[in-house]
C-alpha cells in the first residue's frame, strides 16, 4: 500500500507555474465568459433524473475569472424545456447528433462556447434543521457559439462555425442586475 508521502510526491508542488490558494471562494462572478468544456459524464440528479453534467473551465483572456470552472446539468428527458437546455448547448458548441437526434457525451469535451454566469437564489429546507433557508446557485445561461479562435490546446476539436464578421458587436453583454439572476447582497 502507498504511504501518503508517495502521493503528496506525484502532486507537483515543485511547478514554477503552480501559485498558492488564497483561501478565497474560486466561485464565477456573474458576467459573459467563453468556456471550454473539460468533462461530460452521465449522471443522476438527487430527485432521480437521468443527467448530462458538464464542467467547463473560462477561457476569456484578460478576465480574473480565467481558469475558474463552473458545472452546468442538463436533465435528459422528453420533457421539451430539458429538450430545448440540450439542444442549446448542442447548437452553442457544434457538437454534431446522429440521425436519431443522439450524440455522445465525449464529443462536448473540448469544445467551446460562450454563455453568460447569473446567480439566481431560491427558498429551500435545510436538511439538517429543517428551517427554512435561502440558498444561491451559480450557473450559466444563454449559450452560444464561440466567436473567437480556439486556444491551440484544444484546437484539434471540431467547434462551431464562425459568425459571419460584421460591425455587430462580438456578443450581447451580461444580463443586468436585478431579478431572476441577481446577485443578491449577503447580510
Amino acid at each position: 500500500m502507498a504511504e501518503f508521502v508517495d502521493y503528496i510526491s506525484n502532486m507537483g508542488l515543485n511547478d514554477p507555474n503552480l501559485t498558492p490558494h488564497d483561501g478565497r471562494n474560486q466561485r464565477v462572478e456573474p458576467g459573459t465568459y467563453d468556456w471550454e468544456i473539460t468533462k461530460a459524464v452521465f449522471d443522476q440528479s438527487k430527485k432521480g433524473n437521468r443527467t448530462l453534467r458538464v464542467t467547463a473551465i473560462v477561457t476569456t483572456e484578460e478576465s480574473p475569472m480565467k481558469g475558474r470552472s463552473l458545472v452546468g446539468t442538463y436533465v435528459i428527458s422528453e420533457d421539451d424545456f430539458a429538450r430545448r437546455r440540450m439542444k442549446a448547448l448542442v447548437e452553442a458548441t457544434g457538437v454534431q447528433v446522429d440521425a436519431n437526434g443522439g450524440l455522445s457525451k465525449d464529443a462536448f469535451v473540448g469544445t467551446h462556447f460562450t454563455a453568460d454566469v447569473v446567480v439566481d437564489t431560491f427558498d429551500d429546507i435545510d436538511s439538517k434543521t429543517g428551517q427554512p433557508v435561502t440558498k444561491d446557485f451559480t450557473k450559466w445561461i444563454g449559450e452560444r457559439p464561440y466567436e473567437g479562435t480556439a486556444p491551440a490546446a484544444a484546437a484539434s476539436k471540431p467547434t462551431a462555425a464562425p459568425a459571419a464578421s460584421g460591425s455587430a458587436p462580438r456578443r450581447p453583454a451580461a444580463p443586468a442586475a436585478g431579478g431572476n439572476g441577481a446577485a443578491r447582497p449577503r447580510s
